[in-house]
């Protein structure tokens, strides 16, 4: 059961140190968080951040990102209430389609709808993000939702 002190909030500068560290923690790219910062999304327990995700929106496009939960936190559900979340956000902003890239989790966001797709087909906003260019390595999948 999720207690109530861990409600999904929007993420701020407050955070940005705790960002970094649970996405080191988690191996994955955490280098442009600081720009990134208002696309962040959190759980916290009491005073610790336990789960992230992040939606970069550019109209009817956007790039869902760092979905991650710490290790001992695993296993409660997080990760799929924190996708949920990433969304129901970008539906409500009129987000047509969603992509990401990953090198662990494909079997994971099939589960959501997404499909693997070619990374030359993605379209050009996200080929520009850090995420494309540098932070994910060439052999990450990536995948697309459709809403």
């Amino acid at each position: 059961m999720i207690r109530r002190d861990q409600a999904i909030i929007r993420l701020n500068a407050s955070h940005l140190s705790d960002i970094e560290t649970l996405l080191q923690k988690c191996g994955l790219p955490f280098e442009d968080c600081k720009e990134q910062l208002d696309n962040f999304y959190g759980i916290t327990s009491g005073n610790d951040l336990i789960a992230i995700g992040a939606l970069q929106i550019k109209g009817l496009i956007a790039l869902l990102r760092s979905v991650a939960v710490l290790e001992r936190n695993r296993g409660m559900g997080l990760a799929v209430r924190m996708t949920r979340h990433l969304l129901e956000v970008a539906r409500t902003n009129g987000v047509r389609d969603i992509y990401l890239l990953t090198e662990s989790a494909e079997h994971y966001f099939t589960r959501f709808g997404f499909q693997a797709v070619e990374r030359n087909s993605l379209p050009a906003y996200v080929q520009s993000t850090r995420q494309f260019e540098s932070l994910c390595p060439a052999s990450a999948q990536a995948m697309r939702l459709i809403l």
